[in-house]
């Protein structure tokens, strides 16, 4: 059993070791870069400062949500200022329609929010399921251009 402990501890260790931050578009990427697809683990925005309490903040994250087509919220704590959900974007590229799935973390405090996408996935053409959205494939930067689209608009609605 410690040794189960002690190798899944060392391949965490390893895996935050080959991860690496690249810019993109306003965006911190973590990609692995220990991998030759170079998947992309984390898409991180800013912090947005927008006046309301925590729980007012929550509330209004909650609305802008449901208002969007292809989220799910699956989990919300206002008083930790967490909200969590699934969003699929759908956008165009080599001649297909393609979606991408998210998992959305929102960190909502007095007067702030930000807003975390990870395992950002690819809906395989063939209809097999996801597979991880790397950062040497084609459509890497086109299916970030459609995710940042669908989240602009959660942010301007969290200023309205």
């Amino acid at each position: 059993m410690k040794i189960r402990i002690l190798m899944l501890a060392a391949a965490l260790v390893a895996a935050a070791a080959s991860a690496e931050e690249v810019p993109f578009k306003g965006r911190t990427l973590e990609v692995d870069s220990g991998q030759e697809a170079r998947p992309i683990l984390k898409v991180k925005g800013s912090r947005y400062v927008v006046p309301g309490s925590r729980e007012q903040l929550v509330a209004k994250a909650q609305a802008c949500l449901a208002a969007q087509e292809g989220v799910s919220v699956s989990n919300v704590d206002a008083a930790q200022g967490q909200l969590a959900a699934t969003m699929l974007t759908g956008f165009r590229a080599s001649f297909a329609n393609q979606t991408l799935r998210t998992q959305l973390a929102m960190e909502v405090g007095e007067g702030y929010f930000q807003i975390t996408e990870s395992n950002p996935e690819l809906a395989q053409t063939d209809g097999s399921g996801f597979v991880a959205l790397g950062q040497s494939a084609g459509l890497w930067e086109k299916a970030l251009d459609a995710l940042i689209k669908h989240e602009d608009a959660l942010i301007d609605c969290m200023y309205r």
